[in-house]
């Protein structure tokens, strides 16, 4: 367990499949870069929570070109940062939220890769006999 006390790898709160939760430097909007982990004077003048918000990120790296940019995530020192690196040579981390199978309804249409993960985790939860929670 890392020593800020959260484990990396859970389980998604409305489908169940596991996902990589990583910190990132955006503070309600605010985003800072470098190594200080000072709180961020948000734009109505108040601090923002110090260790920063928490992303899930799905298993595996995607290839990039499939989603579109504000999909894609990548990792430098376990710190989730937006967008593809440009030495990860095409591939990229991805979003949970962006083609959770239980988040959306229908096939989402923001990308390709989106569309296609959604149709893989739909099956994948049909496959492992939990199904889909009904609304």
């Amino acid at each position: 367990m890392p020593r800020w006390g959260r484990r990396i790898t859970v389980p998604c709160p409305e489908c169940g499949l596991p996902t990589h939760r990583h910190r990132t430097l955006d503070f309600g909007g605010a985003t800072q870069y470098g190594k200080s982990w000072r709180p961020v004077v948000t734009v109505a003048g108040e601090s923002a929570e110090e260790d920063g918000a928490w992303v899930a990120l799905i298993s595996g790296d995607f290839p990039a070109r499939l989603f579109a940019q504000t999909e894609l995530f990548h990792l430098v020192s376990g710190i989730a940062w937006p967008g593809a690196h440009h030495r990860d040579y095409g591939s990229a981390k991805v979003a949970h939220n962006v083609c959770c199978p239980v988040g959306h309804n229908d096939r989402p249409d923001s990308s390709r890769g989106a569309g296609e993960l959604w149709q893989a985790m739909r099956l994948r939860l049909s496959r492992s006999g939990r199904g889909l929670p009904h609304r």
